[in-house]
């Protein structure tokens, strides 16, 4: 695990250091062929052009003023609102991106100009997360022997599933030892 003492759990920092790995797509305002870095090489960089680059490298640029993030369809808030209707309807997870928290929180935090409405999109973003951890509670909470078989966890994030690991490693724990010596 990367610098963490337990193997259960990772911490919501090294979630987000994770998901700056995640490509976004920017619209440079200079020239550059490529740049040949460690962990790829990005590029070219033409002014007005969209190009894809991990978003460590999106939030780097933007807050030298090189570029202009151009934000996921999915960010939309059209779009957002959608997946709160749908959220709330069905106790299926709808399909976001496994990042999602941390591209929106980003975005929101240093894009903010090239976002539609990015106090909006931050507070629909946050209705999601909520109402999503709600179905996870109710979920944990009809947990029972049956679990053991597995429990499906299509469509979380990785920030929910870094909340959930902790108290689910415990819990089948406690449960596994119940079992044991309940024989």
């Amino acid at each position: 695990m990367i610098g963490s003492a337990s193997l259960d759990a990772i911490s919501h920092q090294e979630v987000h250091f994770l998901a700056e790995d995640e490509h976004l797509d920017v619209v440079p305002n200079f020239s550059l062929q490529s740049l040949h870095l460690l962990g790829g090489t990005y590029g070219p960089f033409r002014p007005q052009m969209k190009t894809s680059v991990p978003m460590w490298l999106a939030m780097l640029l933007k807050k030298q003023g090189k570029c202009s993030v151009v934000p996921p369809r999915w960010l939309d808030v059209a779009t957002l609102k959608q997946v709160i209707e749908s959220e709330r309807a069905d106790d299926v997870f709808q399909g976001l991106p496994h990042h999602y928290i941390e591209i929106a929180t980003d975005l929101c935090k240093h894009a903010r100009e090239d976002l539609e409405d990015w106090n909006l999109t931050f507070d629909l973003v946050d209705t999601i997360r909520a109402v999503r951890h709600n179905k996870i509670q109710a979920g944990l909470r009809s947990l029972d022997e049956n679990a053991l078989k597995g429990v499906k966890l299509t469509n979380m994030s990785a920030m929910e599933v870094s909340v959930i690991r902790p108290f689910m490693s415990n819990a089948l724990d406690n449960f596994l030892e119940g079992s044991i010596t309940a024989e």
